[in-house]
């Protein structure tokens, strides 16, 4: 429906056998009439998309015919059919499954009042048997790389006895306690035998990441019914 109105041309396809000329239809004018039909909108209401909802879906609600699913797209600039609106529950958690296996409850963001912030890891740690220089050869501004890939930077630290603390700063991940920690800059291994984390610090999983970001494309806009025939008749006009 969309680009059914559109204009068509004749283009020359250069071919290895010689010039081919083929009629299609001009989407150079999709730029400019998305934005000069965008400008003249200023009247939406708000939906939020149910589950398993398509743009088809809630044409047909809404207008009362599924045609009208490319306006839908074209006043919220959501062009990509699948990654721009919500996957239903199944999808998503495949999806989830799929990108990060058994690391989908692992730590994806850490945040402090609502913001995204580097997180702070506490650690315990203790030397490993045969682990080069171990808890002694670990130094402020080292990076630190845990078994699961993450990589924080250590801001500070004290040595035992009785324990060795380090705390580390990081974006995403956490350190589990037992698991083996490389340090990049030197040849030296050490164990995780507690990981805290502050409590003014909050903890978003990658499976609530995707959730989140998933539920975060929901709420759409919506051209009044009694306005949409008018918005199509302007399309066609600029076409």
């Amino acid at each position: 429906m969309y680009f059914a109105n559109f204009p068509k041309i004749v283009y020359d396809f250069d071919l290895s056998t010689g010039i081919d000329y083929k009629i299609v239809t001009d989407i150079t004018r999709n730029v400019r009439v998305r934005k000069q039909l965008l400008e003249n909108i200023t009247l939406y209401d708000y939906y939020d998309v149910g589950e398993g909802e398509t743009p088809e879906i809630i044409s047909e609600k809404v207008y009362g015919t599924p045609y009208y699913h490319w306006v839908i797209m074209l006043v919220n600039q959501r062009y990509d059919y699948v990654n721009d609106f919500p996957l239903t529950q199944l999808e998503l958690d495949t999806f989830i499954d799929q990108k990060y296996g058994e690391k989908k409850y692992h730590v994806n963001q850490y945040k402090v009042d609502g913001i995204i912030k580097d997180g702070i890891n506490i650690l315990n740690i203790a030397s490993v048997s045969g682990g080069g220089g171990g808890v002694g050869s670990v130094n402020v501004g080292d990076v630190m790389v845990s078994s699961h890939g993450y990589k924080a930077r250590v801001d500070s630290i004290t040595y035992g006895p009785p324990s060795t603390i380090a705390t580390v700063s990081l974006r995403t991940g956490n350190f589990l306690p037992n698991e083996l920690v490389s340090i990049s800059s030197e040849i030296t291994n050490v164990r995780v035998v507690s990981s805290t984390i502050p409590s003014q610090y909050t903890t978003v999983s990658n499976y609530d990441y995707e959730f989140n970001l998933n539920e975060s494309k929901r709420r759409i806009k919506i051209v009044d019914p009694a306005l949409v025939e008018q918005l199509v008749k302007e399309f066609k006009d600029i076409i």
